[in-house]
């Protein structure tokens, strides 16, 4: 059976269903808990941490069979995905098995039913609704409408190629927390590692959001967007925050950035603080520095990724630029 996960970050281990719905409404929402089958012993194991504002990773199995009715999430998105067992889930109008193979995607508005096998575990990914919302926004924020909920499909595939890197940016962040590594907990790496795994299940999962209209933005608000990175690159800078500053909501800015660069906000920024890495470590003493050191500074939070990065950028390892 595979081993428990997060174990450094401890929620609450219970056999007292009470408990269980208490402990578990105080990190999502109030919902119904109960024993599926006359005799059956609920035997919870739940682990978690935040690992910023809008984003937070768990791992929960109630030891059991259990049907869990939390109603609608109204304040959140849950991403749930099988490690083992399965889970059967009502999700609006549509039915689906999650396990394995196939991981669910609750949105607020959609209520939720779910009953889950005796062996069950799951990563269960908790993202803020405003989080979403911000990054999906289709409307200006000055235009005075309010921005609407997004609805994901609840059916993830977790074999299609996309879902896969999707997958791997997860497991990053579980593994840096299992490690004991601090990283994610720096406000500067938890907000650009939140901001592009926000952005890439937006991306990857159909959602009603859907795909940003063209839009006719000036190329000044690219440059105002630009501008404001290079002043302050150590800032941790989320989309929202940055489209606010230039006027206009954040599919918009990541509309104007495809359509007059080719890339995206979150690229540029990394790419600019590639550039001050590179600063950082000419001028750092190599005795008394490390390329971790100076890249953990600058929110790179994989390391082997960073590196490969680096030489594609510089045509160098980081670590000869710091033996220099």
């Amino acid at each position: 059976m595979a081993r428990d996960l997060l174990t450094r970050f401890p929620v609450v281990a219970t056999t007292e269903l009470d408990v269980a719905r208490e402990r578990v409404a105080d990190r999502y929402c109030p919902h119904g808990l109960s024993l599926a089958r006359r005799g059956g012993r609920l035997d919870l194991v739940h682990n978690g941490t935040a690992v910023g504002r809008d984003v937070a990773v768990n791992y929960m199995a109630y030891g059991d069979e259990v049907r869990i009715t939390p109603g609608r999430f109204t304040n959140f998105y849950l991403v749930q995905l099988p490690l083992r067992g399965r889970a059967r889930v009502r999700c609006g109008s549509r039915e689906l098995v999650a396990d394995r193979h196939t991981a669910f995607v609750g949105s607020p508005e959609e209520p939720v039913d779910m009953r889950w096998s005796a062996d069950c575990a799951k990563v269960v990914v908790y993202i803020r609704r405003s989080a979403v919302e911000e990054l999906a926004a289709a409307t200006d924020a000055s235009d005075g409408h309010e921005k609407g909920s997004v609805v994901f499909d609840p059916t993830l595939s977790l074999d299609r190629p996309a879902v896969r890197e999707w997958l791997q940016l997860l497991w990053l962040a579980i593994e840096q927390l299992e490690a004991g590594s601090g990283l994610l907990h720096t406000p500067l790496v938890a907000t650009s590692y939140e901001q592009t795994l926000i952005s890439a299940l937006l991306a990857v999962q159909p959602n009603s959001a859907g795909t940003p209209a063209s839009v006719d933005v000036p190329s000044r608000t690219v440059r105002a967007a630009l501008a404001l990175i290079e002043g302050d690159p150590a800032r941790a800078w989320r989309i929202a925050d940055l489209a606010a500053a230039c006027g206009v909501s954040a599919r918009t800015l990541q509309a104007a950035f495809h359509a007059e660069l080719g890339t995206t906000p979150l690229a540029e920024l990394r790419r600019i603080r590639m550039d001050a890495v590179r600063r950082d470590l000419l001028e750092a003493d190599p005795l008394s520095t490390t390329v971790t050191t100076v890249a953990s500074r600058w929110g790179f939070y994989h390391l082997g990724r960073f590196a490969q990065a680096y030489r594609d950028r510089f045509q160098e390892l980081p670590s000869h630029t710091l033996a220099r």
